[in-house]
């Protein structure tokens, strides 16, 4: 049995059961004013010694032997009283051992931590028990690390963004998967790790941004872009007033926080928090190409914003590049807002991350979506085609039967760029999404479908990243 002891104050209804607990494995020292209450507990334990005094009077201390003393336990109520205890033993004793505060309100908990205690709510801790049973999905636990929500667990209950990823390419920066339940079984996430529906995972970070990667992984709350980041990167350099104004109303819908943009005089990266910037005459911060590859090295940007109206002949060599090297989704603005609805074009190599992001950005918007496939015609289509069909409906029906929404589907057969453009061309105010597909060449000869899709629409457009560019 250990030699040092515990010290407790108070001797209420659960501290009593807290202490026949301690008791089988460390000897205890008690402190209560009630004296027929510390001659009873005296008399039930040979290893645990009373003192009847009040517990913020240095008189009391002064009988305790505070050298054989391993921790110190409240269940007091009274803060006046809890403070004392606390000032006692750092300010005067000097006493370096945990402090533990079974505290059923929060007052005054920023006073009290300034000791470097450890503060219990019972009652939170009951009902947060209660809440994980009801729930079954979801569980903070309070007694691991600082109790604040930093450490998570979830069950994985519908599709996202976040499942079938490796890890790696999510590059989180603000929370990690720490570890994963499959099959019975505990596994480590590497940066080949994939979260599959059904998963228990843990999960680590600043806690308000825990909470919404759990509302992504169990409830489906629409969270886009802070699967990516929460940070909208400019490209804003002699941008039209109206793309600006687009701008404004993506960001307003959406869920990033803040605006960053590299300024071309200075050549630092700046910062805003909303779009007062934007109204300076002359505004030319933003950059282009060199403003992009100074933002896109950082994790928390969730997604690029650049004009598609400024110098087509000069735009399109820069939309070639941004195709070629994105790695975060990046919206092409033409001014063509509000959004009537989401045209999902689902050639190319990512259709679930395609099938989950428009479906989240239309619900973020509150209006309907879209999703198109193309198909070579007769003769030209092969069995890789008629596979590549099957997977995408497979996709939708899973969507759908995890969400219990009906999915528009139009599969097509023809030229991908022209019935793609054929479909939009009465919709100016349309969205559409697309992917930036780095298994398609991009050539004068060979060009990426999507890639003319977006250079000769009139929409604006959200090009997502696809996962392979950053292997």
């Amino acid at each position: 049995m250990e030699s040092k002891k515990v010290l407790l104050f108070g001797l209420g209804f659960f501290q009593q059961r807290l202490l026949k607990m301690i008791v089988e494995t460390r000897p205890c020292v008690v402190v209560d004013i009630d004296k027929s209450l510390v001659e009873k507990i005296e008399s039930e334990y040979e290893n645990v010694i009373g003192i009847e005094g009040e517990a913020s009077s240095i008189v009391t201390w002064k009988k305790i032997q505070l050298e054989d003393v391993s921790h110190i336990v409240s269940s007091l109520q009274d803060l006046d009283v809890v403070n004392e205890i606390c000032r006692i033993a750092r300010n005067v004793y000097n006493l370096q051992v945990p402090i533990i505060l079974m505290l059923y309100k929060q007052d005054r908990q920023e006073e009290l931590e300034h000791y470097g205690v450890k503060i219990i709510n019972p009652v939170l801790i009951a009902s947060e028990s209660i809440l994980n049973i009801i729930q079954k999905n979801y569980a903070k636990p309070n007694n691991i690390g600082l109790g604040q929500g930093e450490i998570v667990e979830v069950i994985i209950r519908r599709r996202s963004h976040l499942v079938d990823r490796k890890m790696r390419y999510l590059a989180p920066s603000r929370w990690k998967v720490a570890a994963a339940y499959r099959d019975g079984q505990l596994v480590i996430p590497d940066g080949n790790f994939k979260l599959k529906i059904g998963d228990k995972a843990i999960l680590i970070g600043d806690p308000k941004v825990v909470e919404n990667i759990v509302n992504i992984l169990m409830i489906g709350k629409p969270e886009f872009p802070l699967q990516y980041g929460n940070i909208f990167g400019m490209l804003a350099e002699h941008m039209p007033q109206k793309d600006k104004d687009e701008i404004n109303y993506f960001h307003r819908y959406t869920k990033s926080k803040k605006y960053l943009w590299y300024d071309t005089e200075t050549n630092h990266i700046k910062q805003h928090d909303d779009l007062e910037w934007y109204n300076q005459d002359g505004c030319s911060h933003g950059g282009t190409l060199k403003g992009f590859r100074s933002l896109a090295f950082i994790h928390d940007i969730g997604v690029f914003a650049v004009s598609g109206n400024v110098g087509f002949g000069l735009f399109n060599r820069k939309l070639k590049y941004y195709f070629r090297n994105i790695t975060h989704p990046l919206l092409i603005c033409r001014g063509r807002f509000p959004y009537s609805e989401i045209v999902i074009f689902l050639n190319g190599n990512i259709p679930d991350i395609l099938i989950e992001t428009g479906a989240e950005v239309a619900a973020q918007f509150g209006i309907p979506f879209k999703c198109i496939f193309i198909i070579p015609p007769g003769a030209l289509k092969t069995n890789e085609d008629e596979e590549n069909l099957k997977i995408r409906l497979s996709l939708i029906s899973d969507y759908e039967n995890l969400t219990r929404k009906k999915v528009s589907f139009m599969a097509l057969e023809g030229n991908p760029v022209h019935m793609v453009l054929e479909e939009i061309k009465d919709k100016p105010d349309c969205l559409l999404i697309v992917a930036a597909d780095s298994r398609e060449r991009n050539t004068f000869f060979s060009p990426h479908p999507s890639y003319l899709i977006t250079a000769r629409c009139k929409n604006s457009v959200l090009i997502l990243p696809d996962e392979d560019r950053n292997e």
